[in-house]
Protein backbone atom coordinates (compact mmCIF):
# COMPACT_ATOMS: atom_id res chain seq x y z
CA UNK A 1 0.00 0.00 0.00
CA UNK A 2 1.29 3.28 -0.57
CA UNK A 3 2.82 5.22 1.91
CA UNK A 4 1.51 8.73 2.96
CA UNK A 5 3.70 11.95 3.15
CA UNK A 6 2.82 11.48 6.59
CA UNK A 7 3.92 8.47 7.11
CA UNK A 8 6.84 9.22 5.14
CA UNK A 9 7.97 11.52 8.16
CA UNK A 10 8.24 14.55 5.36
CA UNK A 11 5.68 17.34 6.09
CA UNK A 12 4.06 18.86 2.81
CA UNK A 13 5.45 22.34 2.51
CA UNK A 14 3.28 24.87 0.33
CA UNK A 15 5.00 27.73 -0.56
CA UNK A 16 3.44 31.59 -0.11
CA UNK A 17 1.54 32.81 -2.79
CA UNK A 18 4.32 35.38 -2.33
CA UNK A 19 7.10 33.20 -3.03
CA UNK A 20 5.42 31.88 -6.20
CA UNK A 21 5.30 35.50 -7.71
CA UNK A 22 8.78 36.28 -6.41
CA UNK A 23 10.28 33.19 -8.49
CA UNK A 24 7.85 34.09 -11.34
CA UNK A 25 9.57 37.19 -11.60
CA UNK A 26 12.67 36.81 -10.60
CA UNK A 27 13.16 33.74 -13.64
CA UNK A 28 11.21 36.48 -15.97
CA UNK A 29 14.41 39.11 -15.51
CA UNK A 30 16.82 36.15 -15.63
CA UNK A 31 15.29 35.12 -18.93
CA UNK A 32 15.59 38.68 -20.38
CA UNK A 33 11.80 39.01 -20.34
CA UNK A 34 12.10 42.17 -18.10
CA UNK A 35 14.74 44.09 -18.93
CA UNK A 36 16.69 47.18 -16.83
CA UNK A 37 14.43 50.01 -17.30
CA UNK A 38 11.44 48.44 -18.20
CA UNK A 39 8.44 49.18 -16.00
CA UNK A 40 5.94 46.44 -15.09
CA UNK A 41 2.44 46.65 -15.45
CA UNK A 42 0.39 48.80 -13.29
CA UNK A 43 -0.71 46.83 -9.76
CA UNK A 44 -4.62 46.76 -10.77
CA UNK A 45 -3.66 45.09 -13.94
CA UNK A 46 -0.44 42.96 -13.01
CA UNK A 47 -2.25 41.28 -9.95
CA UNK A 48 -4.95 39.92 -11.69
CA UNK A 49 -2.79 38.80 -14.87
CA UNK A 50 -0.74 36.50 -12.10
CA UNK A 51 -3.41 35.25 -10.61
CA UNK A 52 -2.95 36.81 -7.09
CA UNK A 53 -4.18 39.87 -4.86
CA UNK A 54 -2.48 43.23 -4.90
CA UNK A 55 -1.32 42.37 -1.34
CA UNK A 56 0.37 39.73 -2.06
CA UNK A 57 2.08 41.79 -5.64
CA UNK A 58 3.08 44.04 -2.95
CA UNK A 59 4.86 41.68 -0.70
CA UNK A 60 6.62 39.83 -3.75
CA UNK A 61 7.95 43.50 -5.14
CA UNK A 62 9.34 44.38 -1.18
CA UNK A 63 11.48 41.16 -1.58
CA UNK A 64 12.78 41.50 -5.14
CA UNK A 65 13.24 45.26 -3.78
CA UNK A 66 15.45 43.65 -1.34
CA UNK A 67 17.38 41.76 -3.49
CA UNK A 68 17.82 44.02 -5.82
CA UNK A 69 16.17 43.54 -8.66
CA UNK A 70 13.42 46.34 -8.29
CA UNK A 71 12.94 49.51 -7.18
CA UNK A 72 9.60 51.42 -6.54
CA UNK A 73 9.56 55.13 -7.85
CA UNK A 74 7.22 58.19 -7.35
CA UNK A 75 5.35 60.23 -9.44
CA UNK A 76 3.54 60.67 -12.07
CA UNK A 77 6.05 58.97 -14.10
CA UNK A 78 7.42 56.47 -11.41
CA UNK A 79 6.30 52.59 -11.01
CA UNK A 80 8.21 49.21 -10.42
CA UNK A 81 11.23 49.42 -12.27
CA UNK A 82 13.23 46.43 -13.44
CA UNK A 83 17.40 47.10 -12.26
CA UNK A 84 20.41 45.63 -13.74
CA UNK A 85 22.24 43.37 -10.97
CA UNK A 86 24.37 45.98 -10.22
CA UNK A 87 27.24 43.71 -8.90
CA UNK A 88 30.68 45.19 -9.41
CA UNK A 89 32.79 43.47 -12.13
CA UNK A 90 35.18 41.62 -9.54
CA UNK A 91 32.52 40.54 -7.02
CA UNK A 92 30.59 39.02 -10.18
CA UNK A 93 33.77 37.33 -11.08
CA UNK A 94 34.39 35.94 -7.62
CA UNK A 95 30.80 34.67 -7.62
CA UNK A 96 30.88 33.17 -10.89
CA UNK A 97 33.92 31.41 -9.87
CA UNK A 98 32.74 29.98 -6.49
CA UNK A 99 30.02 28.53 -8.71
CA UNK A 100 31.99 27.30 -11.22
CA UNK A 101 31.74 23.67 -10.74
CA UNK A 102 27.72 24.41 -10.95
CA UNK A 103 28.39 26.14 -14.11
CA UNK A 104 29.87 23.38 -16.10
CA UNK A 105 27.04 21.15 -15.56
CA UNK A 106 24.72 24.01 -16.34
CA UNK A 107 26.54 24.01 -19.46
CA UNK A 108 26.88 20.70 -20.12
CA UNK A 109 23.38 20.43 -19.48
CA UNK A 110 22.36 23.33 -22.27
CA UNK A 111 24.82 21.43 -24.48
CA UNK A 112 22.37 18.13 -24.42
CA UNK A 113 19.18 19.18 -24.42
CA UNK A 114 19.91 22.88 -26.29
CA UNK A 115 21.34 20.34 -29.55
CA UNK A 116 18.52 18.15 -29.00
CA UNK A 117 15.91 21.03 -29.54
CA UNK A 118 17.83 22.32 -32.47
CA UNK A 119 17.57 19.00 -34.27
CA UNK A 120 13.87 18.41 -33.76
CA UNK A 121 12.91 21.75 -34.75
CA UNK A 122 14.65 21.94 -37.89
CA UNK A 123 12.24 19.77 -39.04
CA UNK A 124 9.16 21.11 -37.35
CA UNK A 125 9.85 24.56 -36.89
CA UNK A 126 7.15 26.68 -38.73
CA UNK A 127 7.80 29.88 -40.81
CA UNK A 128 6.24 32.44 -38.43
CA UNK A 129 8.86 31.06 -35.95
CA UNK A 130 11.73 31.26 -38.59
CA UNK A 131 11.41 34.88 -38.88
CA UNK A 132 11.12 35.56 -35.08
CA UNK A 133 15.10 33.68 -34.98
CA UNK A 134 15.44 36.10 -37.58
CA UNK A 135 13.95 39.22 -35.84
CA UNK A 136 16.54 37.88 -32.83
CA UNK A 137 19.32 38.32 -34.65
CA UNK A 138 18.29 41.45 -36.12
CA UNK A 139 17.62 42.94 -32.09
CA UNK A 140 20.90 41.41 -31.12
CA UNK A 141 23.15 43.15 -33.52
CA UNK A 142 21.41 45.89 -32.75
CA UNK A 143 21.72 45.60 -28.83
CA UNK A 144 23.86 48.33 -27.03
CA UNK A 145 23.09 47.25 -23.76
CA UNK A 146 23.38 43.54 -21.41
CA UNK A 147 19.74 43.76 -21.22
CA UNK A 148 18.40 43.87 -24.80
CA UNK A 149 21.23 41.78 -25.30
CA UNK A 150 19.71 39.27 -23.08
CA UNK A 151 16.02 39.55 -24.41
CA UNK A 152 17.02 38.65 -28.07
CA UNK A 153 19.50 35.20 -26.56
CA UNK A 154 16.79 34.50 -25.01
CA UNK A 155 13.72 34.85 -27.16
CA UNK A 156 15.80 32.74 -29.89
CA UNK A 157 16.94 29.83 -27.78
CA UNK A 158 13.24 30.00 -26.09
CA UNK A 159 11.90 29.87 -29.87
CA UNK A 160 13.73 27.12 -30.85
CA UNK A 161 12.87 24.96 -27.61
CA UNK A 162 9.11 25.89 -28.43
CA UNK A 163 9.77 24.81 -32.45
CA UNK A 164 10.60 21.61 -30.81
CA UNK A 165 7.59 20.69 -29.90
CA UNK A 166 8.09 18.75 -26.63
CA UNK A 167 7.03 20.61 -23.24
CA UNK A 168 9.75 19.00 -21.09
CA UNK A 169 12.50 20.27 -23.17
CA UNK A 170 11.25 23.17 -23.74
CA UNK A 171 11.05 23.71 -19.89
CA UNK A 172 14.36 22.13 -19.68
CA UNK A 173 15.94 24.48 -21.83
CA UNK A 174 14.15 27.38 -20.26
CA UNK A 175 15.21 26.29 -16.40
CA UNK A 176 19.19 26.02 -17.52
CA UNK A 177 19.22 29.32 -19.12
CA UNK A 178 17.84 30.99 -15.67
CA UNK A 179 20.26 29.20 -13.70
CA UNK A 180 22.94 31.29 -16.60
CA UNK A 181 21.71 34.76 -15.60
CA UNK A 182 25.34 36.06 -13.95
CA UNK A 183 27.45 33.82 -15.42
CA UNK A 184 26.89 35.19 -19.23
CA UNK A 185 26.96 38.38 -17.94
CA UNK A 186 30.87 37.75 -16.60
CA UNK A 187 32.08 37.39 -20.15
CA UNK A 188 32.75 41.01 -21.60
CA UNK A 189 29.41 42.35 -23.58
CA UNK A 190 31.53 43.11 -26.87
CA UNK A 191 32.80 39.80 -26.95
CA UNK A 192 29.83 37.33 -26.13
CA UNK A 193 27.59 39.65 -28.45
CA UNK A 194 29.71 39.14 -31.46
CA UNK A 195 30.02 35.26 -30.59
CA UNK A 196 26.09 34.99 -30.47
CA UNK A 197 25.54 36.44 -33.28
CA UNK A 198 27.86 34.08 -35.13
CA UNK A 199 26.41 31.35 -33.44
CA UNK A 200 22.69 32.39 -34.26
CA UNK A 201 23.63 32.81 -37.75
CA UNK A 202 24.62 29.30 -38.16
CA UNK A 203 21.93 27.84 -36.26
CA UNK A 204 19.26 30.06 -38.10
CA UNK A 205 21.04 28.89 -41.55
CA UNK A 206 20.85 24.83 -40.75
CA UNK A 207 17.03 25.32 -39.49
CA UNK A 208 16.08 27.53 -42.58
CA UNK A 209 17.38 24.23 -44.63
CA UNK A 210 15.74 21.78 -42.55
CA UNK A 211 19.07 20.18 -42.05
CA UNK A 212 18.83 18.32 -38.14
CA UNK A 213 22.44 17.19 -37.66
CA UNK A 214 23.45 20.59 -39.02
CA UNK A 215 21.41 22.51 -36.54
CA UNK A 216 22.71 20.23 -33.81
CA UNK A 217 25.61 20.40 -34.55
CA UNK A 218 25.69 24.65 -35.29
CA UNK A 219 24.16 25.10 -31.38
CA UNK A 220 26.49 22.12 -29.49
CA UNK A 221 29.13 24.84 -30.96
CA UNK A 222 26.97 27.52 -30.13
CA UNK A 223 26.87 26.15 -26.55
CA UNK A 224 30.73 25.28 -26.34
CA UNK A 225 31.91 28.38 -27.51
CA UNK A 226 30.37 29.85 -24.61
CA UNK A 227 31.61 27.48 -22.35
CA UNK A 228 35.41 28.11 -23.66
CA UNK A 229 34.48 32.12 -23.06
CA UNK A 230 33.69 32.00 -19.62
CA UNK A 231 36.83 29.66 -19.34
CA UNK A 232 38.96 32.74 -20.83
CA UNK A 233 37.03 35.00 -18.40
CA UNK A 234 38.14 32.98 -14.93
CA UNK A 235 41.28 31.70 -15.80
Amino acid sequence: MPSSPESDGEPLVVAPAYAVVVDHLRRAIHLGRYAPGDKLPPERTFAPQLGVSRVTLREAIRVLEGEGYLTTRRGATGGVIVLGHGVPREQLLEQVRERRDEIVALLQFRLVNERLAAERAATRIEPQQLDELERTIAELRAAEAIGAFRQADSAFHLTIAQAADCELLRKAVEDARAAMFLPLDAIEYELIRAATLRGHQRVLAALRRGDAAAAGRAMAAHVRATERELDAVLG
